[in-house]
Formats: structure tokens, C-alpha cells, sequence
């Protein structure tokens, strides 16, 4: 059974969030944030074997292996989700329950040598920009994305300390961007990593997947990423990713 997250329920949650690192640290970062009581965040669990964090019409589930998916589709129609973010055989077991659009392609890992300088010149992102680059660079961020919204959430783990943004402008106008916006114990995810379409092909994807990935092995953290689909993951691979599983993005 499902329940609400309650402050003694926190040690569970956070064991739950480590079924699946990407997703998971997602949901710890967006508690650690907002904690219990923001009306913008609002979280569920089944002991150490399942959490769930709802933001914007979006469910995120770090659940084990096999977890019984039947309450995770009753939650999604009481609360009207529009997107469910987990594993590709959760994300398929819940489509079977619910209909929708199911989307996949990789988990990603770094293991592969830390990256060495040089870097690409990066700055510290400026939200308007990094959201406009974001915009430019697949229709998936136009549609899904309200900048009132997503600032403040980015924002918001800013101030703690809790996420990173950074942005490569070229000719004094910005052109790519990236981030580390939630980790765990164990690791940090990055991305997205966006391009505006004009900039593509140079490159800069890879070099500034590098320049985080050595950030994130700074912190003593293992660079985890998601490859938005499956041709993707070979550029990845070419720089030290390897799979380590199958997300799946269920659209209701």
C-alpha cells in the first residue's frame, strides 16, 4: 500500500529511492528541497520498497523489482498524472493498466577514465537562457515546460546547494547548456545536455558531457545520464557511458 511521506517514513523513503538511481534521486533532491509541507512537491512510499514524488503532473517511482504496480496506476488516476517516469518493464506493466505513450531508450553510466581538461568555456547558466536553449532544442521542452514553474524548482535546488547549471555561449549569445540537477549518495545525474539546432554536429554535446561528468567525479559521485533515445547513446558510449538499463516515460 501506498501512503503519504511523513518525516519518520523519511530513512524508508530515501532506501526506496536507490531501486533505480536516476529517477530516484530525482524524488530524494525534490524532498530535500521542498520538503514535506511545499504544495509543489508531494510524495508517497511502501516502506523501503517503493517512492514516489508528484510535481507538475509528473510521477516519478524508484520501486524494486517487481513491485505490484496496481496502486501506482490507482494514484495516477486519482491525482490525474500526465506522465510516469521509472523503469521501462514498470513503465510497460503500468501501460498494460492504464493505456498511454510509452517512450524508452538507456540508463547510462560513466566508467570509463576521469576526464581531463581542456574544457569548453562554460558559465554558470542563466535561467532565462538556459530555458530559451532548452526550448530551441527539442519540441519535448516547448510542450512540457512552463518557465514560471521550472525556474522556480531550479532555482529553489540552487539555493540549496542541491543542483548546478551551466551554459556555453558563442558569439555572446548562449548556444548550449547542461546541469546536474539531482544526486544521491551514490550519484549524480546529468543533463539534459541541449544544443540550439545551429550548433549541432560541432561536438559540443560530447565536450560538455565531459566538463560535468569531471564534476560529478568531483563530488565522489558516479555520473549517471539518460540517453533521450536510442541513436544518442552511441555518442555517449564514445566518450565512456555505458548502459545499465532501460528507462520508460509513459504519457497519459
Amino acid at each position: 500500500m501506498l501512503t503519504p511521506l511523513t518525516p519518520e517514513d523519511v530513512p524508508a523513503f530515501t532506501a526506496a529511492c536507490a531501486h533505480e538511481h536516476v529517477f530516484g534521486s530525482k524524488a530524494l533532491t525534490a524532498l530535500r528541497a521542498h520538503g514535506l509541507s511545499s504544495p509543489a512537491c508531494r510524495f508517497w512510499h511502501c516502506g523501503g520498497d517503493a517512492a514516489l514524488c508528484l510535481s507538475d503532473g509528473v510521477l516519478l517511482l524508484s520501486a524494486a523489482e517487481g513491485f505490484p504496480t496496481g496502486p501506482v496506476a490507482e494514484l495516477a488516476r486519482r491525482e490525474q498524472v500526465q506522465e510516469i517516469d521509472t523503469t521501462l518493464p514498470a513503465a510497460q506493466a503500468l501501460q498494460r493498466g492504464l493505456g498511454g505513450t510509452l517512450e524508452t531508450s538507456f540508463f547510462m553510466e560513466y566508467r570509463a577514465a576521469p576526464p581531463e581538461p581542456p574544457f569548453p568555456p562554460l558559465i554558470p547558466g542563466r535561467l532565462p537562457d538556459v530555458f530559451e536553449v532548452l526550448c530551441a532544442s527539442h519540441e519535448y521542452y516547448r510542450t512540457h515546460l512552463d518557465y514560471p514553474s521550472w525556474s522556480e524548482g531550479v532555482c529553489l535546488r540552487l539555493g540549496c546547494g542541491l543542483a548546478e547549471v551551466w551554459q556555453l555561449d558563442i558569439g555572446g549569445a548562449p548556444a548550449a547548456v547542461s546541469a546536474i540537477l539531482s544526486s544521491d549518495e551514490e550519484c549524480a545525474v546529468i543533463g539534459p545536455v541541449a544544443v540550439r539546432p545551429e550548433h549541432r554536429h560541432q561536438g559540443l554535446g560530447a565536450a560538455i558531457s565531459l566538463f560535468l561528468t569531471a564534476r560529478a567525479l568531483g563530488m565522489g559521485k558516479t555520473p549517471r545520464l539518460v540517453s533521450g533515445y536510442d541513436a544518442v547513446a552511441e555518442l555517449y558510449r564514445k566518450i565512456g557511458y555505458t548502459e545499465c538499463g532501460r528507462w520508460g516515460e509513459l504519457y497519459l
